[in-house]
């Protein structure tokens, strides 16, 4: 070998012994970095979790008052009604009436409807006489804040409407 050559070889040794590795500095910053990434993602499944819920509850909601007001338009109670018109002549008209359906207690109500919410409860359940059931429900959020505002929701249907 020639003289040149060993020089050659010596550098390249040197070179590479003075390479030791990553600092723990490095290593340190590539670990924050990469955990705020997981957290990101964490977030993001979290987010996907709670609308996935929200989606199911609505659902179920809307499904059970629909049913339900099928259920009441398939047999309502008949009333006979009389008015008077302009030529003082009596006219007699039957009109719909769902007084028998009809409760504000939440419990009767949640249990006739037969509500089955995901990590929610009902807050509030009532069928009217006149054929409007209205229900609110709330506590799904997975957030630490448990009294958020926004986590109520409602779902108002009367019967003749869809």
């Amino acid at each position: 070998m020639s003289q040149h050559n060993i020089k050659k070889t010596k550098y390249r040794l040197h070179a590479c012994q003075s390479q030791r590795g990553t600092t723990i500095v490095e290593a340190i910053v590539a670990i924050f970095v990469l955990s705020f990434g997981v957290l990101a993602l964490m977030l993001a499944q979290i987010t996907a979790v709670n609308t996935s819920i929200n989606a199911a509850n609505q659902s179920e909601v809307t499904r059970a008052v629909q049913n339900y007001v099928e259920e009441m338009r398939s047999r309502p109670g008949l009333l006979i009604t009389e008015s008077i018109d302009a030529n003082e002549t009596k006219i007699q008209y039957i009109t719909k009436d769902y007084s028998q359906y009809a409760t504000e207690n939440m419990g009767t109500c949640s249990n006739k409807l037969n509500i089955h919410l995901i990590n929610a409860n009902i807050n509030s359940c009532t069928i009217n006489p006149d054929g409007k059931i209205t229900v609110t429900w709330g506590g799904q959020s997975l957030g630490n804040n448990a009294s958020d505002a926004n986590d109520e929701f409602s779902y108002t249907l009367t019967v003749g409407q869809s």
